[in-house]
């Protein structure tokens, strides 16, 4: 992550205390104003998360995308580990009912914008997604906590809402509707160069023709 984005993370939360301190009233969290402007805010924030998605990609290079993958992946499930467990502590009265004030929305905050994050992610690089997330429970059961705080929050844009959900899908986390495509999951990935030992095998390969193999030529 560079200095840009950390600056933009902090601004973003800066700004979020600043306008729910500035609302009055009992029922703060809920007053459009705050809505309308978190979720302005919160458009900024998914642009630099784009653009994140979209350098890893730009690498051009399966293993180095793969490295940092596997970074930011990690970071993002730390994270949103860390802000459920401030939630859950702060959730005195084990209410089952999501509660946002000025002492949990940096918290709640952290698990939308994550949680959004990830929708980029396992849409964006679904083959890696896939292969460190189904392994994984304690992954799935964060990931599951953090969708439904997000859609109980309402506080997503309809775009992020969106994404979630088509992530929710590729992720078998809900059933996939007939028509579900992810044009990312058949994406002819940049490999590192092949030895030309390799190549020598698949030429010798070739030279005894084709054959069948599940209903495919395979030369």
């Amino acid at each position: 992550m560079n200095n840009k984005f950390l600056f933009l993370v902090s601004f973003f939360i800066c700004m979020i205390l600043l306008v729910y301190s500035e609302i009055d009233g009992e029922e703060k969290i809920q007053a459009p104003e705050f809505k309308e402007m978190y979720k302005k805010m919160l458009l900024e924030k998914r642009k630099a998360q784009h653009e994140a998605a979209k350098r890893i990609a730009d690498l051009g290079n399966k293993k180095k995308e793969n490295e940092m993958l596997k970074v930011v992946i990690n970071k993002l499930f730390e994270t949103l580990k860390s802000s459920l467990e401030n939630l859950a502590k702060k959730n005195k009265n084990n209410d089952k009912k999501l509660r946002i004030d000025k002492d949990t929305i940096e918290d709640v905050s952290s698990v939308i914008e994550n949680c959004a994050f990830a929708s980029d992610l396992a849409l964006r690089f679904p083959k890696y997604f896939h292969k460190v997330y189904d392994k994984n429970q304690n992954w799935q059961f964060t990931l599951e906590t953090a969708i439904s705080i997000t859609l109980q929050s309402k506080l997503a844009d309809e775009t992020s809402e969106k994404a979630i959900y088509l992530m929710s899908q590729e992720l078998d986390i809900i059933k996939k509707e007939p028509n579900y495509s992810n044009q990312f999951s058949s994406e002819k990935i940049v490999e590192e160069p092949i030895p030309m030992k390799e190549i020598k095998k698949k030429k010798e390969k070739k030279k005894r023709g084709p054959g069948l193999s599940g209903g495919k030529l395979e030369f």
